[in-house]
């Protein structure tokens, strides 16, 4: 079975990143948590997430 199926997603949180393990079939985040980085951004392209890990890899 996928990694990607039915894990606990975080609620609210929706992931576009297909190649994130935290990224289930159905595009929400099942990471426990989520740390969102860039404290000077001042754009949504700022900000990047650094819960992110490659499938396969973590």
């Amino acid at each position: 079975m996928s990694d990607r199926k039915n894990k606990s997603t975080i609620p609210g949180v929706g992931c576009d990143v297909t190649g994130c393990k935290y990224n289930t079939v159905d595009s929400h985040c099942s990471a426990e948590r989520i740390n969102v980085q860039n404290e000077k951004a001042s754009t949504k392209g700022e900000t990047y997430c650094s819960t992110f890990c490659p499938r396969g890899c973590c």
